[in-house]
């Protein structure tokens, strides 16, 4: 089966092949992500897309999470039916995410929010040897926007928090003032404090903001666990394109086994909902 993760800048696929060979872990055979307007409007976008699929023969099924545009999913999925003439595609929604959802309003909820805390839902279940059974996890996912996600205690989606993006907040700043420059993305994932100049006060605001709302957010669940007097111990799972960036940043406030980096929690979250045997994906690196 093929996971589709379709973002507002990003389309992201995951190919699983039947019959993994280790039947406790379900991860990616590949991934491969691009441009999603890329993908729909560019020649050499979409044959990428071909070039990846190049040695799959077989019928696949495709189960798509849309956040994005999605007319422009629409003009992708023809393309692809007719590419590949024997494949199905399913889309998914919140109903199809076997995790109850403490929100007002389930059905407006992002898909890449509930799956990637249903991946790491699914991850603390099958890995008891890293996570107590009921501990709390925050699911950052750092694309477009950055998404910060509660998994209760309980099992359950518990909300969370939405700001923006590292390069939506260049873009914001921006137009503030003319005197304000666009900053260059690279410019951003390295920022240096105190900022010498305005491109790197700017990059300093942007890239620490954010690592300081995330710590923030974890303050609080922290201090409500130990109001409640539960045990405080809140991994982060990072997820998204920018997660690796921010993994830096946050690592000098965290203990290493507290922040984990999971790229494709989104991907596995896909495969994991359609699945039928309790299967996990595999985390990067050690667990302890």
């Amino acid at each position: 089966m093929i996971a589709v993760d379709f973002g507002n800048t990003r389309v992201k696929f995951g190919f699983f092949r039947n019959g993994n060979n280790n039947n406790t872990i379900l991860k990616p055979d590949s991934v491969l992500a691009v441009d999603s307007l890329f993908a729909v409007e560019s020649v050499s976008g979409f044959e990428a897309i071909v070039h990846w699929l190049g040695g799959v023969e077989e019928p696949s099924t495709w189960y798509i999470a849309q956040t994005g545009n999605f007319l422009r999913w629409n003009k992708l999925q023809v393309k692809l039916a007719e590419f590949r003439p024997r494949d199905r595609f399913e889309h998914i929604s919140y109903k199809n995410i076997p995790i109850p959802v403490d929100v007002e309003f389930p059905e407006k909820l992002g898909l890449d929010r509930l799956l990637s805390v249903y991946g790491a839902f699914c991850w603390r279940t099958f890995n008891s040897a890293c996570f107590e059974k009921e501990m709390r996890i925050l699911v950052v996912d750092a694309g477009s926007a950055i998404t910060v996600d509660l998994l209760a205690g309980e099992g359950y989606f518990a909300g969370g928090a939405i700001l923006p993006g590292l390069n939506a907040m260049a873009d914001s700043l921006s137009k503030i003032s003319s005197r304000l420059p666009r900053i260059k993305t690279e410019d951003i994932l390295f920022a240096v404090y105190p900022g010498k100049n305005t491109e790197e006060a700017l990059a300093a605001g942007i890239y620490w903001g954010a690592i300081g709302a995330i710590r923030q957010f974890h303050q609080l669940v922290q201090t409500t666990l130990r109001n409640a007097g539960l045990p405080s111990r809140v991994p982060i799972f990072l997820v998204g394109g920018d997660a690796e960036h921010l993994q830096i940043g946050l690592s000098l406030f965290m203990e290493s086994e507290n922040l984990f980096l999971f790229p494709d929690l989104v991907l596995c979250g896909i495969a994991l909902a359609v699945q039928n045997q309790p299967y996990f994906c595999s985390l990067t690196g050690d667990c302890l």
